[in-house]
């Protein structure tokens, strides 16, 4: 098991809720994952906004649980 970076974007005048994501780290507890998303708050939003831009209205990140296949 590890935990992952998700993040639920809102956008102006819609009902569409889009979840991302982060792929480029996974974390062994939930801790270290919310601490990573403390640090990197902006890091992990940015790309987000330049792909939306005022179309975004909201964001909220969360840190999920995956189970990694058996080899």
């Amino acid at each position: 098991m590890y935990w992952v970076i998700t993040i639920m974007l809102m956008f102006h005048g819609t009902d569409i809720v889009m979840e991302r994501e982060y792929l480029l780290q996974h974390f062994n507890d939930d801790l270290e994952c919310h601490a990573h998303v403390y640090e990197n708050k902006i890091e992990l939003l940015t790309p987000h906004v330049i792909e939306y831009g005022e179309s975004l209205q909201s964001f909220k990140f969360f840190c999920e649980t995956r189970y990694a296949e058996e080899v």
